[in-house]
């Protein structure tokens, strides 16, 4: 959702404030209008920045709306008008210099539509226009895709979820805290609140009960943050904030732009499969994937702890301005005659193209979970391998909430100096043991991973609620062990995002965890993990296991945790596996 709030720090000048920076030579051949009203239906007024090429004429229009600041949209807006398009960047209602109430995705839809329209109307138009833009800016291009603007004719999709409720809020049932609280407190008024957040002590208000009073705790709390706690099912709240029904009637290209590593990994590639699938005919070969190995608007090269090389890379700006080129000017540059996802390959640490995702190559295989009833911790004598199980006894741990296994890289957002994003050396948790370690052999030759993630359990607990979590891991020879794609799931959730059930203590229940997608080759001698456990905290908030709702709890009780995989109850992981070299 959500961009990083410490390069929003860097960004957030006054525009005219940089211009005079600038000498007569080293100024953009780009005209400027600033702060041109835009009047939409309710009689709010937005405001927006206008850049235009230089010479009169008309334009195709990319715009772009953003809570944070109009201004921090400068340079890409310099750089796509001085190649011949207009941008208006423009400030949602309620931030910064638009007028109007805000309250985080609930006018964007309406106000998207009405600012695609007069963007279109203007002298300078040629009545075509772009929506362009990351992780909020996308989920605000979505929701205003859904109003069908005749004049809206492509869309740049960074980083973006499918689903707000899925794949923002709570995944897998799970409430997103790090992302919420601390995205909740920083955008909550009417400007960002850089300074007041360097005054927080976010480890303390993670651990703030309960979790629906922490953004109050933090000094600020939005209506929308309460609102996300008092919807914790997938309700008429988030189905109202859905676009998931609207793919059959977008015929609009896009260019999905997303991340091994981010907090939308799944929702950016499920949105380009959908609307490849789902979309009218026209549309669905202009889709366009690219997947890197990134965190949350940070491309590299390095995340978190590994550098992918100077390959992983690339200039963005470039790839959506061929691209525009093509979908909005007609210009036959080749991207047309393109395989229509890139995916950049780890291991390997090199780029691939694709036909459709998962490749119709990739097979997905089990593989099964094993232990002698001690897979606690790395030292502990789990197994993975594509062999059934046997007659093995199960695992077991306590998940106590008051000591709930820390948050180590992955999709996380908004600053990884909050919470690490990435991928992370996993060693400095694998010696848990409330976290169960199942690795292969070393490999003796590569085998890749490319496609979707899967984890099948066959659980039970001693307490009415509790969360699963699990992690893939690709483990190098000498012992680090770097994590790939991960998953949780509330176990009341397990059927049904929109009715939750609790258990039946000491039932043993089967478990299906997304896992999200992943591309990445285990290198000859290296060895496959997987991680499962019950907390990643504080990306998600600790389940209390009292069967309670967990944001609006207190107490906390520890939860027996049992696994089981043998002959009548196996345990695995599906890995798409696309070849053995």
């Amino acid at each position: 959702m959500l961009r990083q709030i410490r390069f929003k720090l860097a960004v957030l000048l006054p525009l005219a404030s940089a211009l005079l920076l600038l000498t007569a030579a080293d100024r953009p051949a780009v005209r400027f209008r600033f702060n041109v009203p835009v009047r939409i239906r309710d009689g709010v007024t937005l405001a927006a920045h206008v850049f235009l090429p230089e010479g009169e004429g008309k334009y195709p229009v990319i715009l772009i709306r953003t809570p944070y600041g109009k201004e921090g949209e400068q340079g890409g807006a310099v750089y796509f008008a001085e190649r011949g398009y207009a941008v208006v960047t423009q400030d949602t209602r309620g931030r910064n210099d638009s007028d109007g109430e805000w309250y985080a995705f609930r006018n964007e839809a309406d106000d998207g539509y009405d600012s695609i329209e007069w963007a279109a109307s203007q002298s300078w138009s040629n009545g075509k226009v772009v929506t362009m833009g990351g992780s909020y800016l996308a989920i605000d291009q979505w929701l205003a895709a859904t109003r069908r603007s005749p004049h809206l004719v492509a869309m740049v999709v960074l980083v973006s979820p499918s689903d707000l409720y899925r794949n923002t809020i709570y995944p897998g049932g799970a409430f997103q805290l790090g992302t919420a609280a601390s995205w909740a407190v920083g955008t909550g008024r009417h400007r960002l609140m850089t300074e007041e957040m360097k005054l927080i002590s976010w480890p303390q208000i993670f651990r703030h009960l309960p979790v629906q009073s922490a953004a109050a705790a933090a000094g600020f709390e939005p209506k929308f943050y309460q609102d996300w706690v008092d919807h914790p099912s997938r309700d008429d709240y988030w189905k109202g904030l859905s676009w998931e029904e609207a793919y059959s009637n977008l015929n609009i290209p896009v260019l999905h732009i997303g991340g091994w590593f981010d907090i939308f990994q799944e929702g950016t590639i499920e949105n380009f499969v959908e609307m490849a699938r789902q979309a009218p005919q026209a549309a669905r070969s202009a889709q366009k994937l690219l997947m890197g190995p990134w965190a949350h608007g940070a491309y590299g090269p390095k995340v978190g702890e590994v550098d992918f090389g100077p390959r992983s890379v690339i200039d963005i700006r470039a790839k959506a301005l061929r691209w525009l080129n093509r979908y909005v000017r007609g210009e036959e540059n080749g991207v047309g005659e393109e395989l229509p996802i890139e995916i950049f390959t780890m291991g390997v640490k090199d780029w691939r193209s694709e036909t459709a995702w998962p490749p119709p190559d990739a097979t997905p295989t089990r593989f099964f979970l094993h232990s002698q009833g001690g897979a606690n911790s790395a030292e502990g004598n789990g197994t993975l391998s594509t062999a059934g199980p046997g007659d093995e006894p199960p695992d077991r741990y306590d998940y106590d909430p008051a000591d709930p296994v820390p948050t180590t890289g992955g999709g996380t957002c908004c600053n990884p100096v909050l919470i690490p994003w990435g991928a992370m050396d996993q060693r400095r948790i694998e010696n848990r043991k409330d976290v169960l370690i199942y690795t292969s052999p070393p490999l003796e030759k590569d085998l890749e991973v490319t496609g979707p993630v899967a984890v099948h359990l066959l659980v039970s607990t001693d307490a009415p609620d509790t969360d699963w979590t699990a992690k893939l891991v690709d483990v190098a020879p000498d012992g680090f062990a770097m994590n790939l794609t991960d998953g949780i799931l509330r176990a009341r959730y397990r059927n049904s995002f929109q009715r939750p059930e609790l258990l039946d203590t000491g039932k043993i229940y089967e478990y299906e965890i997304a896992a999200g997608n992943t591309s990445n080759v285990f290198l000859k001698g290296h060895r496959i993990r997987l991680e499962i456990s019950s907390s990643n905290f504080p990306r998600f908030s600790r389940n209390t296991n009292t069967g309670h709702q967990p944001e609006k709890d207190s107490n906390f009780v520890v939860a027996r945790q049992t696994l089981y995989h043998d002959t009548r109850r196996a345990s695995y992981v599906t890995l798409p596996v696309r070849s053995e070299n």
